[in-house]
């Protein structure tokens, strides 16, 4: 666990510098124009799990969510899905990030996931009672193919790693995003 969680820092701290990095000198040149918003509204299919030494929760499923876009390179969106396969569960999910300029457009966002409903329990001698709580995670998520045409977003693949606290340990999250299909409005 103390490995994992020590790759996922490492990775996040790298993926967050890079993207202030490539976004700083598109800063400077854009500080004399007005910010440009562009909001759009995205399906989304995939697959999502919490898992610690207590609990594990998430599925398959889909969902819907709202997307800002600010001058063509920083993301504010937001998402809420229904998950099945390990019971009926809902994610709510928040983001925040950067992509590439163009119709070639990765990204890379820092998101909080809360995952909440039914899930598999499992007592332990440090959690002899059942957690009742959302499963709430922190972590990063790289959309390494995506495609920005200005009225429509499509995303192939997204993944996503996330860290959580079931204390006294901790719970990672992993999700897989299949296919993303976005519209501006």
């Amino acid at each position: 666990m103390k490995t994992a969680l020590h790759t996922f820092i490492k990775g996040g701290a790298l993926a967050l510098g890079l993207g202030l990095l490539a976004s700083a000198g598109d800063a400077r040149a854009q500080e004399s124009s007005s910010t440009r918003h562009r909001l759009s509204i995205y399906a989304t299919a995939g697959a999502q799990v919490y898992l610690s030494d207590t609990r594990t929760i998430g599925g398959v499923g889909g969902g819907i969510g709202v997307r800002d876009t600010l001058n063509d390179r920083f993301i504010l969106q937001a998402d809420l899905s229904y998950l099945s396969l390990l019971g009926n569960t809902a994610s709510f999910r928040v983001g925040a990030g950067v992509q590439r300029s163009g119709s070639y457009a990765p990204a890379a966002l820092l998101t909080v996931s809360t995952l909440f409903g039914e899930r598999l329990s499992f007592l332990t001698p440090e959690h002899p009672t059942r957690i009742s709580g959302p499963g709430v995670t922190v972590g990063i998520t790289a959309a390494p193919v995506r495609f920005d045409l200005q009225s429509v977003q499509v995303s192939v693949l997204q993944l996503g790693v996330g860290v959580g606290s079931d204390l006294p340990g901790l719970g990672l999250s992993y999700s897989v995003g299949l296919l993303e299909v976005g519209a501006a409005f």
